[in-house]
């Protein structure tokens, strides 16, 4: 059945414009948040962290509007297609950890927080949480470069900011046991965009399908978790991934 509003955060990004064209294309209404500056109709430009702006923000779509779903989708991730810079784990800025950490933990906390009060005025909604498969298994530094010892590429806080969306999507969901709220989650694997050669191949070598996920492939998964024909999961996490975490 149809979605008739969703909200979308992170929606400039690959996997929210994608998602934010194709629901378009279906007619569902789609309100958009991210932080970059521009106009078009249902975007909004706004700060997940800041909870004024998020209030604010909300209001303005709630005013005529029953949603029905919320995407937490904005995440900090540093992308592939410029090469990323080395660090040593040791000499972590606490700063920069912080920093990574925040979207995915604090920004879906501030917003799921106040959707939920618009949930719980008809007891209905469904939200779905965008982890990655990072949240389940630590990152191969070797596919970023090559690496000396005690180096690496990817910053770790990725990781545990992946993994700490799947332990809210459970906990949450759980929260609203017997109710008609419901919260879900996707572990995506990569996608293929500009990043380095060397660095899909490598990537492409460690899934059973051989490839990463092409731009615009996890929709009609998106579609379906926040559909009406999703009646019975709820606090579910679901790998898609080309295989890459059931392969040795």
């Amino acid at each position: 059945m149809k979605i008739n509003n969703i909200i979308l955060t992170g929606s400039e990004g690959l996997i929210g414009s994608s998602f934010r064209v194709f629901a378009e294309k279906k007619g569902y209404n789609v309100f958009c948040i991210d932080k970059i500056k521009k106009k078009r109709k249902n975007y909004f430009q706004c700060d997940i962290l800041n909870e004024i702006q998020v209030i604010k923000t909300l209001k303005k779509v709630f005013k005529n509007n029953n949603i029905s779903l919320l995407i937490n989708n904005a995440s900090n991730n540093p992308t592939t297609d410029k090469k990323l810079k080395k660090f040593k784990f040791s000499s972590y800025s606490l700063n920069d950890w912080k920093k990574n950490l925040e979207v995915d933990i604090f920004g879906s906390f501030i917003i799921s927080k106040h959707v939920l009060k618009h949930f719980e005025k008809r007891n209905k909604g469904k939200i779905l949480n965008i982890s990655s498969i990072y949240g389940i298994m630590g990152p191969d530094q070797n596919l970023y470069g090559k690496k000396k010892k005690f180096e690496g590429f990817k910053p770790l806080e990725y990781s545990v900011a992946k993994s700490g969306v799947i332990g809210f999507t459970k906990a949450l969901a759980s929260f609203y046991s017997g109710s008609n709220i419901k919260i879900n989650c996707l572990i995506l694997g990569g996608i293929k965009s500009r990043q380095d050669k060397n660095f899909v191949k490598r990537y492409e070598k460690k899934t059973i399908l051989n490839r990463m996920a092409k731009i615009g492939e996890y929709n009609d998964y998106i579609d379906f978790l926040g559909s009406d024909l999703n009646n019975y999961m709820s606090g579910s996490c679901v790998v898609i991934d080309g295989g890459a975490t059931n392969i040795f």
